[in-house]
């Protein structure tokens, strides 16, 4: 931990901001007395110079709160819901509460909402990282903040992180299609402004390589459903047999543009989704998905953050970089036999 002399102070933090130290202090305590965006400027301002009030730094050198922060940026995402479920009850079993915090694939909320969990006096933070708040994190790392980054990671930073490897799923699904003979593919990625829509990317063309089947066809989606709805459209209106969605959301579209477009899943067209949620196995025809285990990444997230609190020494809590597989569940949502 830094010594505590080498801290910012609210003085720093306030004529970074261009404000008054009563102005800064009322900010960080989260006073109303002040504009909502003036809050949210100089918290954010806060995390990215890893200020901390006395009270959290104090904390942080003798005491514990018992609880833990949980930054996501979606809870409309079943798949982000998962994930909170899980860490959630992890913590639980610990004796732990959680503090949840939804940053709407925002930066600016991120920042204010790190700044918000540091100011409270959480034990330690999960965190699904923004990679626009990267200094931020790796500032609060520095100034002794447990913190694990969950299901994106930030190149090059020293925060412990858990994420999941798509090639082995991504493998099996491009070999199944065209084992399949369902070409040409059209891929449906996730957001590129992530590792891990890169990565699942990459991982898909590597996959098309490997079965000497590219190009192939690649639509670059975002965070939304309604993203995914056009982008599956888009495929089909360029010739698509099979699409494959690169996360949650963008398989949930895949499922919107097909039924807007009478295609019946595993019949007139393959789908090959991405995470295992419960709606994909109620559709007509189960999808085959792409899982990536979030309940196995959460607890394994949550064991790390919890092995920085306690000390322990476990062989899982004591590694910086963890790597789950994805694999391949096999539905009934691909058309049977050669096409024509």
């Amino acid at each position: 931990m830094a010594a505590e002399h080498s801290r910012p102070t609210l003085k720093d933090v306030a004529q970074r901001a261009g404000v008054s130290i009563a102005t800064a202090s009322r900010a960080m305590a989260n006073n109303p007395a002040v504009a909502t965006t003036t809050r949210t400027r100089i918290q954010a301002l806060a995390a990215e110079m890893g200020y901390l009030p006395n009270a959290q730094a104090r904390a942080l050198q003798s005491s514990r709160s018992n609880t833990i922060g949980i930054v996501v940026p979606s809870l409309i995402n079943p798949y982000f819901a998962t994930m909170v479920s899980a860490v959630q009850n992890a913590a639980e079993g610990a004796g732990l509460a959680t503090i949840i915090t939804n940053t709407d694939e925002r930066p600016e909320t991120m920042a204010a909402s790190l700044a918000f969990l540091a100011s409270h006096g959480v034990d330690g933070i999960i965190c699904v990282p923004d990679e626009a708040c990267a200094d931020q994190l790796n500032n609060l790392h520095a100034q002794g903040m447990p913190l694990v980054l969950i299901d994106r990671e930030l190149t090059g930073s020293p925060i412990p992180t858990v994420i999941s490897d798509p090639q082995p799923g991504m493998d099996a699904a491009v070999s199944l299609l065209v084992e399949h003979h369902a070409l040409p593919i059209g891929y449906l990625s996730g957001p590129l402004s992530t590792s891990s829509g890169r990565a699942r990317l990459e991982a898909f063309q590597q996959a098309c390589r490997n079965n000497e089947r590219e190009p192939q066809l690649v639509f670059r989606g975002g965070f939304e459903q309604e993203q995914g709805y056009q982008g599956a459209t888009h495929l089909l209106n360029h010739g698509a047999r099979a699409l494959v969605a690169g996360d949650t959301m963008m398989t949930i579209g895949v499922l919107q543009a097909c039924h807007r477009a009478g295609l019946s899943i595993g019949e007139g067209i393959s789908v090959i989704g991405f995470d295992n949620q419960p709606i994909f196995a109620l559709q007509p025809r189960p999808l085959t998905v792409i899982d990536q285990q979030v309940d196995v990444m959460a607890r394994q997230a949550f064991t790390v953050l919890h092995g920085l609190l306690t000390g322990s020494k476990t062989t899982e809590s004591t590694q910086t970089h963890l790597v789950t597989p994805t694999i391949l569940i096999q539905g009934d949502s691909l058309m049977k036999g050669p096409q024509p």
